[in-house]
């Protein structure tokens, strides 16, 4: 791997295969859905959306083949594959289109709630993140400054989960397909990756540049900060 594929900003994104993956599925399903929709007799047709849901979850499950081969991240990848599978028959078994996109809604919520829960037990979680991550444990935790500024960083990432659900929940309450389509590709990546910047431009002032003062740039392989989901 090249020094520029493995700085931990991109590592964070996914590398090349992550922000593909995150972007072409609900893309095609935008495309694939607008096109066979057009001309439609009713606009809240009862028909499913088979063939953008079937050629976007073949596209996730092509991606997340790709990894197992890969032996990357076999993990996330076997959780994406129940993901888009469970998403697909819970569409085909309630007959409701906007269900494609229920197990994503519930995903935030649950994230956010468990990074908001961090911040007000005192724990935030991209805290926690950094200690493993950096191999500094909980030191922060007795250092106010610190403490304070990734209790923040946390509370952002409650905002971009926050923004998702204030978004696609209104849509989903009104079966708005094509909205949450939409809301998914611009909502997914390209709200996802400044956040990630963020955190890790904090990250690396507050620990990695002062732990190699003496290093020219070798604070560029310190790990970014905590994952999420997309």
């Amino acid at each position: 791997m090249s020094a520029r594929n493995s700085h931990p900003l991109f590592v964070a994104l996914g590398g090349v295969l992550g922000i593909v993956e995150a972007l072409v599925p609900p893309l095609l399903f935008v495309v694939i859905f607008t096109v066979t929709t057009v001309g439609s007799p009713t606009p809240a047709s009862p028909t499913l959306p088979w063939a953008a849901m079937i050629i976007s979850g073949l596209a996730s499950v092509i991606f997340i083949v790709v990894r197992l081969i890969r032996r990357e991240g076999v993990t996330q990848a076997v959780a994406g594959l129940i993901s888009v599978v469970a998403s697909i028959v819970l569409t085909a078994v309630t007959n409701r289109a906007e269900n494609n996109f229920l197990i994503g809604i519930v995903t935030n919520g649950a994230y956010g709630a468990a990074f908001l829960l961090s911040v007000i037990i005192g724990w935030p979680l991209v805290g926690i993140a950094v200690g493993f991550l950096t191999k500094r444990g909980h030191g922060w935790r007795q250092q106010k400054h610190q403490k304070r500024i990734l209790s923040w960083l946390t509370v952002m990432w409650v905002g971009m989960f926050a923004i998702r659900l204030l978004v696609e929940v209104p849509l989903y309450l009104a079966s708005n397909v094509a909205g949450l389509s939409i809301a998914k590709l611009i909502l997914g990546l390209p709200l996802y990756a400044p956040v990630v910047l963020i955190t890790w431009l904090f990250v690396r002032g507050m620990f990695l540049e002062k732990a190699e003062p003496d290093s020219d740039g070798d604070a560029e392989t310190a790990p970014a900060g905590p994952a999420s989901g997309k």
